[in-house]
């Protein structure tokens, strides 16, 4: 790989199509053994309505964080965050929403790159703690966030898609002030 065609960036308003494609088909290789087709197929037939609400909901500010890196000029990864978790329980937190890497750029040091551009943003805009929300039975990202040092909280909760419900777990992590 010429480390040279690598980019990290922001994400802008250009990015909706290829951000939600790509996480159409990232969700799809990340979970084919945890959810049944009927989930992914109901997700990518709302495709044009994700586009639409895009900037609605991927944005970058003092609340909202959201970056992709790029391969000669293509989305292999996307990250966002908010600085105020949905979640109830940690809602003193800050969130990593979502980070996803193509599977053939992992290993590589993007997702430790977009933790640590996360971490920086959450400490600037007032956040002293994380969370990250991880489906139970998904070993792989698991295991990367407890060698990131997370704490696994105690607290789970059901991750609804269809009616049926799927363990979501939580690993916490502590910003040290810049």
């Amino acid at each position: 790989m010429d480390k040279n065609l690598l980019k990290i960036r922001k994400v802008t308003s250009n990015d909706a199509r290829e951000w939600t494609i790509f996480g159409l088909k990232i969700w799809r290789d990340a979970y084919k053994n945890i959810f049944p087709e009927q989930v992914f197929i109901d997700r990518e037939s709302k495709l044009e309505e994700k586009i639409k609400t895009f900037d609605d909901k991927i944005q970058n500010n003092d609340r909202n964080i959201a970056y992709v890196a790029e391969y000669n000029g293509k989305i292999i990864g996307t990250m966002c965050g908010s600085i105020k978790s949905s979640y109830e329980d940690f809602s003193e937190y800050a969130d990593l929403i979502g980070l996803y890497i193509d599977s053939r750029f992992q290993g590589l040091g993007i997702s430790t790159k977009f933790k640590e551009i996360f971490e920086e943003w959450a400490s600037k805009n007032g956040a002293s703690q994380y969370v990250i929300g991880v489906l139970k039975d998904n070993t792989k990202a698991r295991n990367v966030y407890e060698h990131w040092g997370g704490k696994l909280s105690e607290f789970e909760r059901d991750f609804v898609k269809l009616g049926v419900g799927y363990k979501e777990v939580f690993y916490t992590y502590a910003l040290t002030k810049n």
